[in-house]
């Protein structure tokens, strides 16, 4: 497996190598496309359409060009051989028919080639979306910060341009193709030489841009980097701003933007400089090519005048050629992390199960161990029984192992030794969402999304209706407090709308939990930064719920463990259970 930092948003990971060839940026390409080749197939056919339309167009506008400097009333088109003339009034109609019809042309070949780059970038951000949060705990919590956010943001766009580019070079190598063959109907001497012309500029250039090549990861490596540490940035924005650090932290981000921007910035030269070097000395040789031309085969220079327009215009489609693959070879090593990324998210999959249950009744740990470094065991030989509507309370000093008890509990972790039963079914073997249908949670550090506060209490769970998230505010005791808002449950709350106490954020969680009706009410400490009033009004929720819900409750304040049927004390990883007689006391201690 790739070495990572855990949570501290310094990628030590070596981004892939990505093979910059030709062959391979276009076998890339093709497998982010995947299921649209038909789409890329249609356009490139449409292109060599439309390529043959141009080229007859171009023929005319020279042709005209140069009835009109002779002087002379008729058009000829084409090749001697055919001697095919029209006059000059029916040669400009002519003319017009054709652009007209390119551009009728374009609104299809244009949505065709963007909807191959929407369609893969949509692909894409569904496939990161569900790898990401269809991944284990345990292995999220070793990657950097802002991984998800990258991989949808950044890396998802960068995979768009590469479609985008793919979509361009084919197109314009398709139209090149068409080009070249009308070059070769209207003057075959001098399209040969301006063929081998073009070759032999486009053979310099392989090599000298082979030989000046930057390493495309550079920039790759860096910004992973940089997106790591202002995530940091960003979880740790109020220390920051308390302590005065901003100066600090930006002059620490700025060596790392600085390399970036570099790496970036010869990329660039080498996109601007390459292009114009190929077209201006292709437009050189073809120049010593007529020069050889009218010394050795003059009675074909009358065909010259339409193939310099066909020249000029190749040129166009070979630089969109050449920036394309500059652009693809750029964006090869992001499509590599891309499948990197998601290959190591997949082969750490939570685990689904297959068992739906529609009940609980009792949950029991039989020796069960857990550990996040080998050889370093959080806990050890863990072994109890939570029996039905039982009100269980776990103390402890901070990191003995509390949260990762309640994290094997959620079925966010798995045993590394032993067994979580549920009457009798292994919890592994249980399907995730029949599981988490029956089990309601409350962190200790509860958060609020953008949206309304019923939207709050939902939480993406389609189903409940208005009358069930009242009901759930209500057990949570918060109803009162919502209906005092502006606007009721209507009310925006969340990060950048209207802020709510942290008493009422608490409970607003336990409405979260509640609405479901859950047998299993697992909390995390769930009143640890709460005042006494915000306290109460959570102690009297569970009261309510006690006996006809399973509570599982991991608190410090004794007040909140008092309710509890029986308490745990976790301790160096190892869990007893108090006397009903001293448990209090120790509580206290705790």
């Amino acid at each position: 497996m790739t070495e990572r930092t855990n949570g501290g948003g310094h990628d030590v990971s070596a981004v892939p190598p990505a093979s910059t060839r030709l062959f391979d940026v276009v076998r890339n390409g093709l497998s982010v496309i995947g299921p649209d080749r038909p789409r890329l197939y249609a356009a490139v056919a449409l292109a060599v359409v439309v390529g043959a339309i141009e080229t007859v167009l171009l023929c005319v506008v020279a042709a005209v060009a140069i009835a009109m400097s002779g002087e002379r009333g008729t058009v000829r088109l084409g090749p001697e051989s055919l001697d095919f003339h029209l006059n000059l009034m029916s040669a400009c109609r002519f003319g017009l028919l054709l652009a007209a019809l390119l551009m009728v042309l374009s609104w299809p070949l244009a949505r065709l080639m963007a909807s191959l780059s929407t369609r893969a970038m949509l692909r894409l951000r569904s496939r990161m979306l569900e790898s990401y949060l269809g991944s284990s705990l345990e292995y999220r919590e070793t990657q950097r910060e802002g991984l998800l956010q990258q991989l949808v943001g950044e890396y998802a766009l960068r995979a768009e341009n590469s479609i985008q580019q793919l979509a361009n070079a084919a197109v314009a190598l398709a139209m090149l193709a068409t080009l070249m063959a009308g070059a070769l109907v209207s003057a075959p001497t001098a399209a040969v030489g301006m063929i081998a012309a073009l070759l032999s500029c486009w053979a310099a250039f392989a090599l000298v841009s082979r030989w000046l090549r930057q390493d495309t990861s550079a920039p790759v490596l860096t910004n992973r980097e940089i997106v790591g540490r202002v995530a940091q940035a960003a979880r740790m924005g109020e220390e920051i701003s308390a302590y005065d650090l901003s100066g600090p932290v930006c002059r620490e981000l700025e060596g790392d933007v600085r390399k970036s921007a570099e790496a970036m910035g010869r990329l660039r030269v080498e996109a601007r400089l390459f292009p114009n070097i190929f077209q201006y000395g292709a437009i050189g040789l073809v120049l010593v090519l007529v020069t050889l031309l009218a010394n050795v085969r003059p009675d074909e220079l009358g065909g010259l005048a339409p193939l310099a327009l066909l020249l000029l215009r190749s040129l166009g489609y070979v630089r969109q050629l050449q920036r394309s693959f500059h652009t693809a070879r750029e964006m090869a090593p992001y499509i590599a992390a891309i499948e990197t990324e998601l290959t190591a998210l997949d082969m750490h999959g939570h685990p689904a199960g297959g068992r739906t249950i529609e009940d609980i009744a009792a949950i029991a740990f039989h020796r069960v161990s857990y550990a996040y470094k080998p050889g370093m065991p959080a806990l050890r030989d863990i072994e109890f029984t939570i029996g039905l509507g039982e009100a269980i309370g776990i103390v402890g000093p901070s990191g003995s192992g509390k949260s990762t008890l309640v994290g094997l509990l959620l079925r966010l972790r798995m045993p590394g030794a032993g067994s979580v039963m549920v009457d009798g079914i292994p919890l592994e073997q249980i399907s995730a969402r029949s599981w988490a249908r029956l089990v309601g949670y409350v962190p200790q550090d509860s958060r609020l999304l953008y949206g309304t506060v019923a939207d709050n209490i939902r939480l993406f769970r389609p189903g409940f209706d208005d009358a069930q998230v009242a009901g759930a505010a209500r057990a949570a005791g918060l109803h009162e407090e919502i209906m005092a808002l502006p606007q009721g449950y209507e009310t925006k709350v969340g990060p950048g709308a209207r802020g709510l106490s942290g008493g009422q954020t608490q409970r607003l969680s336990i409405a979260r939990a509640l609405i479901g009706t859950p047998r299993v009410l697992v909390m995390d400490e769930p009143t640890s930064a709460l005042d006494a009033w915000s306290e109460q009004l959570i102690a009297e929720a569970l009261a309510a719920l006690k006996g006809r819900t399973t509570i599982v409750l991991v608190a410090h304040r004794p007040a909140t463990v008092a309710m509890c049927d029986r308490v745990f004390e976790v301790r160096d990883g190892r869990l007893r259970e108090f006397s009903r007689n001293d448990r209090l006391s120790h509580a206290l201690a705790v």
